[in-house]
């Protein structure tokens, strides 16, 4: 049933993250909901603990006067962060999670900016809290304030209980990580959230258990990390840091893992490097070969075949999530011939996040997959339109901005490609980096810059632009190689023999420094030599 459509996967249908956390209660009650290690001890939550210290958190929040207020959120992945999250907005209140890698006078910047009244955080970041100068909670305190709220829950409080939500009103203020303007605080509602949870689940089926290595204040780790995950009953490992990522898959056997590109390429290079490292390449490769052939009679041995690859990454993975930016074919052609699927997807904050996943039988290699249910859809004049439940509020105190992201209902994402007749989308590029050219050629530079990444190796990073009519691309290169630009030099003239005229890079420079990113990692386009 390869790329065809067929019906969406049943899931049930909340209509706030209230209504999220009580189903789950309601539904698989004392099965495990999170899982992580404290000081070497493993530590579980049932779902009805998960409801229990919402419920005493939210409660305690509105006890100090905490009702209809923003309040933000730091610190690292963890059980708390999650629990505060459901407080916040459970209780009638708008959380603003802040992400983590912000300096100092950023977060400052976002807390004015949304006029956050509480600063919640991890021990961590008690420099930065101090800074703000903004009424604060530590996390340190947060047994104590369960506590304290759970003693005026049986004492007869019933606050907590009595919030009416409001699910179409905002709950969260995101920001945007700000590639090529400044940050902006996205508004999306209870609805909104709930909504994607749910038909981000109807159109992909998962295997059970995870481990959350995306950050939960990034609205995509915190969606398929968490709210798609207990939506199905899941139970997710909560891995703290990306430096003990590989400790905790080993530990925690999961069956699949949301990535950026970026980590699957990491995992792709360390299943490689483990190879060489025991001498086996060439009968890894000739593995593939033979298990290949098999599958085409309908054998698959390659559970069995690559079993020592499965064991580095506990055994059980099956499904790699991944989503940001196009995945060259040959990783998901890599990791599909040891039997490990890679679903490709795409989603902005706008969009509460996802807006198009790969299904599990209609996909193809090098599209983002098919449009959720209940969303809409178009192209105008190359850029992606998108219409739905899931679309924002609008840009919190920024009545411009918001006018200019819409076309009536219609949200513009920026973001420019094409839809095919099955339905399936395709990412080309950012509309804001689109070169034009005096003779009217558009030159899409992420198109350039995917090429040279994939084709010439000793290239790091790249950045494409135009400069007085010409085709610049700009290279960070491995400086460890013995005359590497020279080497690039003559890779990106073989590339341009086969491009359009138009298409051709003119003039190659160097940086020997990396570029400035995002804390999401992507390139700052904005920095002083990219025009």
């Amino acid at each position: 049933m390869s790329n065809k459509a067929y019906p969406y996967y049943k899931v049930a249908e909340p209509e706030s993250l209230r209504e999220l956390v009580s189903f789950c209660a309601d539904e698989y009650g004392e099965k495990t909901a999170f899982w992580y290690r404290e000081k070497k001890q493993e530590i579980k939550k049932s779902y009805i603990d998960v409801q229990k210290d919402v419920r005493a958190l939210g409660t305690y929040l509105l006890s100090i006067g905490c009702k209809n207020k923003h309040i933000a959120l730091m610190g690292e992945n963890s059980y708390e962060w999650m629990i505060s999250y459901f407080a916040v907005v459970n209780s009638g209140n708008v959380v603003v999670p802040i992400d983590k890698e912000n300096v100092a006078e950023d977060v400052k910047f976002q807390l004015r900016q949304s006029d956050a009244e509480l600063f919640i955080y991890s021990d961590t970041y008690s420099d930065i809290a101090e800074y703000c100068g903004a009424e604060c909670i530590n996390f340190n305190s947060y047994k104590d304030l369960i506590a304290q709220g759970n003693k005026l829950i049986e004492d007869g409080d019933e606050s907590f209980d009595n919030v009416e939500i409001d699910n179409k009103k905002e709950c969260a203020i995101v920001f945007t990580s700000g590639t090529t303007s400044a940050p902006k605080g996205v508004m999306l509602s209870h609805y909104g959230l709930a909504k994607d949870a749910v038909i981000s689940s109807k159109n992909l089926y998962i295997p059970e258990g995870t481990v959350s290595l995306l950050p939960f204040y990034h609205t995509f780790g915190f969606m398929a990390c968490v709210l798609c995950q207990m939506l199905r009953g899941f139970k997710v490992y909560i891995n703290t840091s990306l430096k003990r990522a590989f400790d905790d898959i080993k530990y925690a056997q999961p069956k699949h893992l949301s990535v950026v590109p970026m980590l699957l390429i990491v995992i792709y290079n360390k299943i490689w490097s483990n190879v060489r490292s025991t001498g086996k390449e060439k009968l890894f490769k000739t593995m593939i070969k033979v298990s290949n052939g098999l599958l085409k009679v309908g054998i698959d041995i390659r559970r069995k075949a690559f079993k020592q690859v499965f064991d580095a990454f506990g055994g059980n993975l099956e499904m790699l999530i991944t989503g940001g930016s196009s995945i060259d074919e040959k990783y998901i052609k890599g990791f599909r011939d040891i039997g490990i699927t890679v679903t490709n997807g795409y989603g902005i904050t706008e969009c509460s996040p996802i807006v198009a996943t790969m299904r599990n039988e209609h996909f193809a290699p090098q599209s983002v997959g098919a449009i959720q249910p209940e969303l809409e859809a178009r192209v105008v004049e190359g850029e992606i339109q998108i219409k739905g439940p899931t679309v924002f509020l609008g840009y919190y105190k920024n009545e411009e901005a918001t006018k200019e992201a819409f076309d009536g209902e219609w949200f513009k994402t920026g973001d420019l490609g094409s839809i095919d007749g099955d339905g399936l989308l395709y990412i080309e590029g950012r509309k804001k980096n689109l070169i034009i050219l005096s003779n009217g050629k558009n030159v899409v530079p992420e198109e350039i810059e995917t090429l040279i990444m994939n084709s010439i190796p000793e290239v790091k990073e790249v950045v494409v632009y135009g400069e007085d009519d010409k085709i610049v691309a700009e290279i960070y290169p491995d400086i460890e190689i013995e005359n590497v630009q020279g080497i690039i030099k003559e890779k990106v003239n073989e590339i341009n023999q086969n491009r359009p005229l138009f298409k051709r890079v003119e003039k190659v420079k160097f940086t020997d420094t990396e570029f400035p990113k995002t804390t999401t990692k992507k390139i700052k386009r904005t920095h002083a030599s990219v025009k």
